[in-house]
């Protein structure tokens, strides 16, 4: 049993330093191999994540959705409108007949926001997609705009159409 611990003691006295710094890498390899393993992986088998937390507080309803799209309906310059929400976005496609402006159809969208109440836009993105189809008497147009929670207003992209000259 002497001779055991004689040769432990010797074989630590001449790779004491050996010793350690395995014991270093061993437990730096763990952790490193942790931490990837927690970043691949992820603890989440949801594809969001927590970005949805308290989703269910402000819930977005599909009766809700077809009450919206029916108050914009109600408007006779309106043809065609589709509300749809994915995640913290909801998404309102706004199609118009001839004859409007599309500076008169970005206010009516705008007014549009009032029918969303307080929790909603407190919580949700709201994106606008407002089209009038090309005729003969009018150039059409398809423009978005976007309010964001913590927005006020409707904010548009810019629309201007540029002729290139030759």
């Amino acid at each position: 049993m002497k001779k055991i611990f004689r040769k432990i003691k010797n074989s630590w006295n001449e790779n004491r330093v050996l010793f350690v710094l395995m014991t270093i890498l061993v437990i730096c390899l763990i952790l490193i191999l942790t931490v990837v393993l927690d970043y691949f992986l992820g603890t989440s088998k949801d594809k969001y994540g927590d970005r949805l937390e308290g989703i269910k507080k402000v819930e977005f309803t599909d009766k809700r959705i077809s009450e919206i799209e029916k108050k914009i309906k109600e408007d006779e310059k309106v043809s065609k409108c589709e509300v749809t929400q994915i995640g913290k976005m909801i998404y309102v496609t706004i199609t118009y007949t001839d004859g409007i402006t599309l500076v008169e159809a970005e206010g009516k969208a705008s007014n549009t926001l009032e029918l969303f109440n307080e929790k909603e836009t407190k919580f949700y993105d709201i994106n606008y997609t407002l089209i009038q189809d090309k005729k003969e008497n009018n150039e059409g147009f398809v423009i978005m705009g976007a309010k964001n929670v913590n927005g006020s207003a409707l904010v548009w992209n810019n629309n201007t159409s540029f002729n290139e000259e030759e």
